[in-house]
């Protein structure tokens, strides 16, 4: 009975933290992006494309802002020179988390 109910939720976790995960991923990679074409005459010859970087930044920054405030919070107490890690931190725990439920979902499938 046990397993029917949680192999469900913990494929439904596995999924969702995935969604999270490459979320998270995206909108690094698009805010270094988005810091770069700032910094350069990129901005300037082409706006039509830095408006749509800028857009696309803000979008992914309030889809993963819910889960990266709770590491932003911690990080509040140490000094990180201007560096913010919470990104890494909030993947760290993702990994963790996914692999404690693959453990867990392969134990659930080995019992029987």
């Amino acid at each position: 009975m046990t397993k029917a109910i949680v192999v469900p939720f913990i494929r439904i976790l596995l999924i969702v933290l995935s969604v999270i995960r490459w979320t998270v991923l995206v909108w690094v990679i698009l805010s270094w992006i988005l810091f770069f074409a700032s910094q350069t005459s990129f901005r300037w010859r082409n706006r039509g494309a830095y408006n749509i970087l800028t857009q696309l930044n803000d979008i992914f920054s309030r889809l993963t802002w819910p889960f990266l405030r709770p590491f932003r919070r911690f990080l509040r107490r140490f000094d990180t020179a201007g560096i913010d890690w919470s990104p890494l931190l909030l993947l760290l725990a993702i990994y963790i988390i996914r692999a404690l439920a693959a453990n867990l979902f392969q134990w659930l499938m080995l019992r029987g």
